[in-house]
């Protein structure tokens, strides 16, 4: 059987949103997920990588829109998490513009950060923009929604 989660993380890789407003934010996916078999908040000290699963389709530029060679991506990944993800800028090799591996446009979406809220087999399809917009709200950030399936 396959798993699916729906995780928010802050749009700044380094943002931990502040404990009470993550209790907050917990308790409303609670309500609006009452189904779901687990929700909780991850917190690290060091950006991690968080994947969309097998909803991986491609990576894009955000600049020229052009597809992003899988193999250039994986080489920056294993490169930036030896690292540590330092996130530092690189030349994409479509346009030679820099950008860092959060920022490369992700379809479907997936990102990096220190903090995260999931919610596993939430039953709820995709969130609205509406929620979306509440649960930054709560969190005091922007926020950037995973959808990921095991």
């Amino acid at each position: 059987m396959s798993d699916n989660y729906v995780i928010l993380i802050p749009e700044d890789p380094h943002h931990v949103p502040a404990r009470e407003r993550q209790q907050k934010a917990l308790e409303r996916f609670r309500e609006i997920a009452p189904r779901s078999r687990e929700i909780k908040a991850t917190m690290t000290e060091a950006v991690r990588f968080f994947d969309c699963g097998g909803n991986f389709e491609r990576i894009l530029c955000p600049n020229c829109g052009a597809d992003i060679p899988v193999p250039w991506w994986r080489a920056r990944m294993d490169s930036d998490y030896k690292a540590g993800f330092p996130l530092e800028k690189a030349a994409t090799p479509c346009c030679g513009v820099q950008h860092t591996l959060h920022e490369l446009t992700y379809e479907w979406p997936q990102g990096f950060g220190r903090f995260g809220i999931e919610a596993m087999n939430p039953n709820i399809g995709r969130l609205d923009d509406k929620l979306k917009v509440e649960f930054e709200q709560i969190l005091g950030c922007s926020c950037r929604v995973i959808y990921q399936h095991i």
